[in-house]
């Protein structure tokens, strides 16, 4: 047997060789899906622009740093091999963000988009959304090529545009969600750090305890966390809101948010605005107004301008008012310095690093987080400080309230000694027996409602016919109107010097008092019982009338006599009247606190009742008559009386 050429086997070795190399070549230019994990999809991306060449483009970077200005409508295109399986876990891409609308393809059949393109529909973007996308497993060719295709339409200059922030994964659609829920759920976890803080000064402003500033900082909770919701893909997932409705959401918010920054640092430093201040909340304010109505996506980035612009003014604003609380050695000022600088560094690197390369890590919200955090210790440390002073000033006040307490209980004392020497000089001035003419039974009564009153009564005899009766009240009670009725009391006694004609008395009286008199006035009625006559003289100034019981007749009869207040006029003459009596007759005289004892229900004694009681005790002893009417006004203003109350009861025998 012979054996085969050895220029044969050396070029069946070779072809062998070359069909390895070319499958190797094939196969070696595409990424490899590991379907049980992630694989970042790093390098072998071509991008091809509308009517336009193919070219080698990396994912990692925006389109316009490589060249590709807006507005662009392009593809990425990558090849991808899945390997053979008996079974694969749910399949899925990853993008990130995307500038601004896309479109997913896998072997030519879309798989899902964001966003609207034109000609097909009203162009419509949205980079908010993080991009997952599900890969039906019936779409992959296994142990193929698969073609990877993302369409994508950037229109706007002030973004990077297309697939920039991160390197797309690919492969177990389970661990891809995971890594999304990871990503949202550090940004949800700071929301809800701040929806936290302002819970906590909701209960502060509700029990109005250093409302102010709480209420700022519970408006810098609620705007912060009105700008970072947009940016959360469940608020895409569960509430499915429009774009460009969350687009005015997010701007509206964040221009809004740094301002009450400026409010609650004025606050917690208690200082005022001034025209600088009031100007640029209303250029910010205008800016928010703006970004409310629904406008062009270019306006809105112009309008970013302006606002990113007056943001260096309002900086300026806070920081010179943190730097002037240092100066005045407010505590408060070193948590709010070192809040606004961790701010200020955490703002700068966030701009650096957007200007650069467009992927905003977001660190200015971490460090408003540690505002927050600070602003509320800084309200917190206020509050405290302000307690402790509190607590001092309330020792201090209890200790000078204890002393200045000791100080009016030993006046009070002091005063009640001299109520007590003046109640006993005021009983004194009034008559303390009963009249020596044997004609004349009398009996009296005197209540003050304090220990001082400004009722008085009082007699002169004559002679052992005669005698001068006199019973006057002053308004009002208490020390003046017993002042008052003492000097009217010596007034009378001298008067009667002089004169015993009633009327002669009362406008003698009436013009010696005129000077003395202030706010008070003074009811007076005097008579003059002459019993050689059997007749009485009586005039009054303003007085209640008294009563006159004829015995005679059984009845009783009020003795109606005018005349003005004591005091009112100068030039008043008083008249007279002459009343004649016999043996039996009565007569009453008293003050209104007698007819104006009241109940608590305001109902008066009144004179129908008081005449009630002088007709059932008309045939009893005049004694008997005055304990029957002070039961009956005792138990009728229930043991507390109004006014001062007197009363004299004069029977003839």
């Amino acid at each position: 047997m012979r054996s085969k050429p050895f220029g044969h086997l050396t070029i069946r070795f070779a072809f062998v060789i070359l069909c390895l190399s070319f499958f190797n070549s094939v196969y070696s230019q595409s990424t490899p899906v590991d379907p049980q994990q992630t694989v970042p999809l790093t390098h072998g991306w071509n991008f091809t622009p509308a009517n336009g060449n193919s070219s080698k483009i990396e994912v990692s970077s925006g389109l316009s740093a490589q060249d590709f200005l807006p507005p662009v409508h392009g593809s990425y295109e990558i090849d991808l091999f899945w390997p053979e399986a008996d079974f694969y876990p749910a399949q899925g891409i990853y993008l990130n963000r995307v500038q601004e609308a896309d479109r997913f393809y896998i072997n030519g059949t879309l798989v899902g988009k964001t966003g609207d393109f034109p000609p097909y529909a009203e162009y419509q973007p949205n980079w908010f959304l993080k991009r997952l996308y599900f890969i039906p497993e019936t779409l992959i060719k296994k142990g193929e090529l698969n073609s990877i295709r993302i369409e994508v339409y950037y229109q706007n200059p002030s973004t990077p545009g297309g697939l920039f922030r991160s390197v797309p994964l690919i492969g177990n659609y389970s661990e891809l969600q995971a890594r999304l829920f990871e990503e949202d759920g550090r940004d949800a976890a700071i929301i809800m750090l701040f929806f936290g803080i302002g819970a906590y000064q909701i209960f502060h402003v509700i029990i109005k305890r250093q409302t102010r500033s709480n209420f700022f900082l519970l408006l810098a909770t609620v705007f912060f966390v009105g700008w970072r919701m947009p940016l959360q893909n469940v608020t895409y997932s569960y509430f499915d809101f429009y774009f460009p409705v969350v687009l005015r959401v997010f701007n509206v918010f964040q221009a809004i948010f740094p301002l009450t920054l400026l409010l609650l640092c004025y606050s917690i430093f208690q200082y005022s605005f001034r025209k600088l201040e009031y100007a640029l909340v209303g250029f910010i304010l205008s800016i928010a107004l703006i970004h409310s109505f629904d406008i062009p996506i270019h306006l809105r980035y112009d309008l970013l301008l302006y606002w990113e612009i007056s943001l260096l003014l309002l900086t300026f604003l806070v920081m010179r008012s943190v730097i002037k609380a240092i100066q005045e050695k407010k505590p408060e000022a070193y948590f709010l310095g070192v809040g606004f600088g961790i701010l200020c560094i955490a703002g700068i690197i966030d701009i650096l690093i957007d200007q650069t390369s467009g992927k905003n890590i977001y660190l200015t919200q971490y460090g408003f987080l540690v505002l927050m955090i600070l602003s509320a210790v800084s309200i917190s440390y206020r509050n405290a400080q302000i307690e402790k002073e509190l607590s001092v000033l309330t020792k201090d006040l209890e200790g000078r309230v204890k002393i200045r307490t000791n100080e009016l209980i030993y006046k009070n004392q002091e005063m009640e000694k001299d109520l007590n020497l003046a109640a006993q000089l005021q009983v004194r001035l009034l008559p303390n027996s009963a009249p020596k003419i044997e004609r004349i039974r009398m009996e009296a009564s005197y209540i003050p409602m304090a220990k001082v009153g400004g009722d008085l009564y009082d007699w002169v005899e004559v002679d052992h016919e005669k005698l001068l009766f006199f019973i006057a009240d002053v308004t009002g009670h208490g020390v003046a109107s017993a002042l008052i009725s003492s000097m009217v009391k010596v007034q009378f006694r001298e008067i009667a010097k002089r004169s015993i004609d009633p009327g002669k008395i009362l406008s003698t009286m009436n013009q010696s008092i005129k000077g003395f008199l202030n706010k008070n006035f003074v009811t007076a009625s005097c008579a003059l019982f002459d019993l050689s006559l059997n007749e009485m003289m009586i005039s009054s100034a303003a007085h209640p009338s008294p009563y006159h019981f004829k015995k005679g007749t059984g009845a009783f009869q009020p003795i109606d006599v005018r005349g003005a207040i004591l005091g009112l006029s100068e030039n008043f003459d008083y008249k007279q009247l002459t009343i004649p009596f016999s043996i039996g007759d009565r007569f009453f005289f008293y003050t209104d606190g007698v007819t104006e004892a009241r109940t608590s229900d305001k109902s008066l004694y009144g004179e129908d009742r008081l005449l009630s009681c002088l007709e059932r005790t008309k045939n009893e002893h005049v004694s008997i008559v005055t304990q029957a009417i002070l039961s009956e006004i005792t138990l009728h203003s229930e043991n507390v009386f109004k006014d001062d109350v007197s009363f004299v009861n004069i029977e003839i025998r």
